[in-house]
């Protein structure tokens, strides 16, 4: 890394270093579950058996099928605001089983 001589927040120097070696997919990945959680209603919450992520997809199991539907006709908008909360195109596909 290039020396300046002007100091600089911490926050920018290990995001810089996050980049250069290649961790923001992977980091950006691993906030999703979390945020996943966080983004659901108790009553969806209810209905999910468990969730995971493969490379860049999110797996859901729902425990209804009718429940299954609905999420799967509105998978775009929730990878839509999973990427929007992690900030990056971390999740590019969401697949409900």
């Amino acid at each position: 890394m290039k020396r300046s001589s002007l100091p600089q927040h911490i926050g920018d120097i290990l995001g810089q270093w996050v980049k250069n070696e290649g961790l923001a997919g992977p980091l950006a990945r691993g906030m999703v579950l979390e945020k996943w959680q966080s983004l659901l209603s108790d009553q969806m919450t209810a209905q999910i058996e468990k969730s995971w992520i493969k490379g860049d997809k999110l797996y859901v199991t729902v425990r209804s099928a009718a429940w299954r539907l609905e999420l799967h006709a509105q998978r775009e908008a929730w990878r839509k605001r999973l990427n929007d909360e992690v900030g990056s195109e971390a999740i590019r596909e969401i697949l409900f089983r």
